[in-house]
């Protein structure tokens, strides 16, 4: 009994956090989760449909059962993990955001070799914050496409 109290605890507090994340909370978690190469938790982090444009190339990605990632063909690129210059959050309200993201791309002698700046539009659903769409002037690759 006590370990069936403690796991709805537990829950109830992993709910709260996550409700209670801010846009830049949620973004570091977003990062962590490419960085690991768990895909299946970074699926979680975007509301379908999700429009892309990146190098002004626009894309609607419909079907969450399509990766959002190919961490494999990011490899190729030299990439060995991201790391987060900045994150700065342009607007906020309690149904949406728009946060300005900058990151580096670091290869294995830990340099880094690619960096851009994008801009996120985030959604509130009921599991926390989602990404909706994002927007890079300069062309960056998640592997893809």
């Amino acid at each position: 009994m006590k370990n069936i109290l403690l796991g709805i605890l537990l829950i109830a507090i992993s709910s709260t956090s996550l409700a209670a994340e801010t846009p830049a909370q949620f973004m570091k978690r977003y990062v962590g989760y490419f960085n690991d190469e768990d895909l299946e938790r970074y699926q979680t982090t975007f509301e379908f449909p999700v429009i892309s444009s990146k190098g002004g190339v626009l894309e609607v990605f419909a079907d969450p059962e399509v990766p959002m990632a190919n961490f494999d063909n990011i490899k190729k690129t030299g990439w060995v993990r991201s790391r987060i210059d900045s994150i700065n959050v342009l607007s906020e309200s309690s149904a949406a955001a728009l946060v300005e993201f900058s990151f580096s791309r670091i290869n294995s002698e830990g340099r880094p070799f690619f960096q851009s700046t994008g801009y996120y539009g985030l959604v509130s659903t009921d599991d926390g914050w989602k990404i909706q769409s994002w927007f890079f002037v300069k062309p960056v690759t998640v592997g893809n496409d």
